[in-house]
């Protein structure tokens, strides 16, 4: 059969874009321009999904091996059910092309190749509106209060609710909410803590400042060390 002319179910393609997501994360960049970090050539998920789905195009240096586990299934189908709720709620003119595209192939009983592109970039995308929209309700849940004065040495417990790279300042972005309930944020050339994870740090007050999006009071650390990153959140 054509490639052109084979047929998945929704759930099926969806399911394992998410078991790709899940073991590899997500990039677009071809690999012939891009290595990881055990210099192995990566795939872009498209081609993954393609390749696994339809072995008969895989060429024999494709040796990616990736199982769908039922979280992959799970997540699938919330994905479905998520962005069938969001196209309710969505003004058609704030609609742009590829949330159209994401709309139209998730709530389709079936896919093609050609879906593929929409098909492996959504769980990476979902997962971001997800982490998102958690974020924004544990900022909630924070002092709309400064920590301490500028210069002050400070030692916190943290719990972090956001860790990312940010390609502007080449560097890695930490926002965080301490024990007593305040918002705290700060920057590093290394990853020093993932989302979610619990920590004590260590850091000097820089500025006090507010979070972009909500206005609420947050205060940017610097100098930050991680002192302990087994505590248990209380």
């Amino acid at each position: 059969m054509h490639p052109k002319e084979r047929t998945w179910t929704t759930v099926e393609a969806l399911s394992m874009a998410c078991a790709i997501n899940r073991e590899k994360g997500f990039t677009s960049v071809s690999k012939h321009v891009f290595q990881d970090l055990s210099n192995e050539e990566r795939w872009t998920n498209k081609d993954m999904l393609s390749y696994i789905l339809f072995p008969e195009i895989a060429g024999p240096e494709f040796k990616v091996l990736i199982k769908v586990k039922p979280c992959d299934l799970e997540q699938a189908n919330a994905i479905i059910k998520y962005y069938r709720k969001l196209s309710f709620g969505v003004l058609g003119d704030s609609i742009n092309d590829y949330l159209q595209r994401v709309f139209t192939v998730t709530q389709s009983d079936s896919v093609k190749m050609s879906d593929f592109g929409i098909i492996a970039s959504v769980p990476s995308i979902y997962e971001k509106d997800i982490h998102a929209k958690e974020t924004l309700e544990q900022i909630k849940t924070t002092k709309n209060e400064h920590l301490g004065t500028e210069g002050q040495v400070v030692e916190l417990d943290i719990l972090v609710i956001e860790s990312k790279y940010v390609d502007q300042i080449g560097c890695w972005g930490h926002l965080a909410v301490t024990s007593t309930d305040y918002l705290v944020s700060f920057l590093s050339k290394e990853r020093l803590l993932n989302r979610k994870d619990v920590a004590k740090i260590r850091g000097k007050v820089k500025r006090h400042s507010q979070h972009w999006k909500t206005k609420t009071a947050e205060t940017a650390l610097n100098y930050v060390k991680v002192l302990d990153e087994k505590m248990v959140w209380l």
